[in-house]
């Protein structure tokens, strides 16, 4: 199943993009949230294809939407660090740069 919502972080539109993992309880769900700019993404999701096409994107851990904003990010790709995106921050504090 595929869950698509939209949030509200700091007032600007971020849309979540969820899919429930098709192995059931246990297996982790893969979550991205699009901005205007890149996405931040879940583990699950792999960091060096954002690199190699050049996307702006971070890494951030969680398995709801709100804990992907609320969660520190862990890794970023050089296009999102160039946008002020660094290790560290929240989730939504790398939303509101890629919404700028």
């Amino acid at each position: 199943m595929i869950q698509i919502e939209m949030l509200n972080v700091k007032g600007q539109p971020v849309q979540g993009v969820r899919i429930v993992a098709p192995g059931g309880e246990g297996h982790p769900n893969m979550l991205v949230l699009l901005c205007k700019k890149g996405y931040i993404m879940c583990g699950y999701l792999n960091q060096g294809t954002a690199e190699a096409v050049n996307d702006a994107a971070a890494v951030v851990g969680g398995s709801t939407f709100d804990e992907i904003l609320a969660n520190p990010v862990k890794s970023v790709s050089p296009e999102a660090e160039a946008l002020g995106i660094a290790v560290g921050m929240t989730g939504a504090e790398a939303a509101e740069k890629l919404n700028a």
